[in-house]
């Protein structure tokens, strides 16, 4: 089990639980995470066992694969964006199955997945790399083919990190001059359909669960998404998306057809999907389980645990399902976010009232608490508060969320 830390990665009890019965977990951190050692330390603590660790931070390539043939390892994986692709080089090396090294860069690098797609035939926003137009003598020449709005995003990162709209050439050229070099991408905006595709409440997009075994791909749900908070911050999750049959199967496509276009042979997958007046547009695809509950959502719906689908992946299963019987609840999660326009939080009220609502099971503290400063640039992950239940359907889960975010008031500075 490639680890990272404890806010990227699942919760490492969630980890331990899945492997139960399956296999015995060594644990390898490939970076120097302070975070990451104390959560393991903890973790050994609490549990009583004696994990076994591989600090692989200060090793060559060569000693981590010695390392790792010395304990008689069967599988590897994470379920992390940020250990994709070291996983893969030690993959490679040991010839255990996982993305191949070309797959992980896709699936880490937004310009190297963009590539893939558009040369696969699937449709896709225009796309450059920032720099390339950040250089002063071909920003103008190359910004002639832009048509505004742009995003603006880095090639690599998730949670909709530093991801801004950008409305002018001359706004994109003031934002291209603070880019690092190397780190971002420029992308067309993927426009909101005329006719909407989903019930009113729900944003146009959603995200396909997806499980790749041996080149077979089952879908494992479809999750619908409330409205964005500016400019891109995810403000929860519903599952099962609220959508007709016919969109479902156009969601369900074009996230098999990314799968394919990728070149993935295995693994656990999460593919944001926008929906246009042309037709369904891959926003983007993840090489591992999705987050926030929705790893929860499944397991409660189907009985499945996507922790434990990846582990069984990784130790050369061939797992396949076919459709799963229709829910009759709907699971929800909402984030609250901030104003965008706040710059540090300095009150949270109505926390304590959230579980009062009918259909709300719990309640859990955001990324942003009072006295922390506050920026949008943070993205989904800075949040005040995480609440997550159920309700009978769609139409009740709306109205708990517009009950949610009437119980929480935030106040801050601007």
């Amino acid at each position: 089990m490639v680890y990272d830390r404890a806010w990227v990665d699942p919760p490492l009890q969630s980890i331990v639980a899945a492997s139960k019965g399956l296999c015995d977990i060594l644990w390898v951190l490939p970076f120097d995470r302070r975070d990451s050692r104390t959560a393991l330390r903890l973790l050994r603590a609490s549990e009583e066992a004696d994990w076994d660790v591989i600090d692989a931070s200060r090793m060559s390539l060569d000693d981590v694969v010695r390392q790792i043939v010395a304990r008689n390892v069967s599988g590897i994986t994470c379920l992390a964006d940020s250990t994709i692709v070291w996983t893969a080089e030690v993959a490679g090396a040991l010839h255990l199955p996982f993305h191949s090294r070309e797959v992980a860069a896709r699936l880490t690098d937004k310009l190297e997945q963009r590539t893939a797609l558009a040369a696969s035939g699937m449709p896709t926003p225009a796309f450059w790399n920032a720099d390339d137009l950040a250089d002063e003598a071909l920003f103008t020449e190359g910004t002639r083919a832009i048509s505004f709005p742009v995003v603006v995003k880095p090639r690599r990162g998730s949670s909709s990190r530093d991801t801004e709209r950008v409305e002018s050439s001359k706004e994109l050229e003031t934002t291209l001059k603070r880019c690092e070099p190397g780190r971002m991408l420029v992308e067309g905006f993927i426009p909101d359909p005329t006719t909407p595709c989903m019930q009113v409440g729900n944003a146009p997009y959603v995200s396909v669960e997806l499980l790749v075994s041996d080149g077979v791909t089952s879908v494992l749900g479809v999750t619908g998404k409330p409205p964005l908070a500016a400019p891109f911050r995810e403000t929860g999750d519903y599952f099962p998306a609220e959508t007709t049959p016919h969109n479902r199967l156009e969601f369900t496509s074009a996230a098999i057809d990314a799968v394919s276009a990728l070149g993935i042979r295995a693994g656990v997958l999460h593919v944001e999907i926008k929906c246009t007046d042309d037709g369904p547009v891959v926003i983007e695809v993840n090489g591992r389980p999705g987050g926030g509950r929705i790893r929860d959502f499944i397991e409660r719906a189907h009985g499945i645990d996507p922790i434990r689908l990846a582990f069984r992946i990784a130790l050369g299963e061939q797992i396949v399902y076919q459709a799963f019987p229709e829910m009759n609840e709907v699971l929800f999660l909402f984030s609250v976010q901030p104003d965008a326009r706040l710059r540090a939080i300095t009150a949270i009220d109505g926390f304590d009232d959230l579980l009062q609502i009918e259909g709300v099971e719990v309640v859990e503290r955001g990324g942003v608490s009072v006295g922390d400063a506050y920026s949008w640039r943070d993205g989904t992950m800075s949040s005040v508060a995480e609440v997550s239940g159920v309700a009978p359907d769609h139409e009740t889960a709306r109205r708990i969320r517009a009950e949610v975010l009437a119980t929480i008031r935030i106040e801050g500075t601007t």
